[in-house]
């Protein structure tokens, strides 16, 4: 896993820049991301950008674990931080809409 990918970020001017990060620092931002969301006293910026590199990341280590079919402990690891990363991943974007959909309806809508 020495491949790197691509995020887009735009500039003081107004023109968009690329940040190549590789998947552990991006793993990282996710997770920091989550955490983050998750401790957040109100709703923060989406991190869009971050979760499609992660998912593609994601579908590219997938593909490699049928095509390579690795066995034993290598390939019980492998899978292990794929499911991992998946969770964090499914826990960020439930909490980002959870928060989102309060802030979308009057506190009113709500029953106390």
């Amino acid at each position: 896993m020495t491949e790197e990918l691509d995020l887009m970020g735009q500039d003081s001017d107004g023109g968009s820049e690329e940040v190549v990060l590789t998947p552990a620092e991006l793993i990282e931002k996710l997770e920091q991301a989550w955490m983050n969301e998750k401790f957040a006293p109100e709703l923060l910026e989406s991190k869009t950008e971050i979760v499609e590199c992660v998912m593609e990341q994601l579908e590219h280590t997938e593909e490699n674990l049928r095509r390579v079919k690795k066995e034993g402990l290598k390939g019980s690891i492998h899978r292990m931080e794929i499911e991992r990363i998946r969770y964090v991943l499914s826990s960020y974007l439930r909490l980002h809409g959870d928060l989102h959909s309060v802030h979308l309806f009057p506190s009113w809508y709500f029953p106390s």
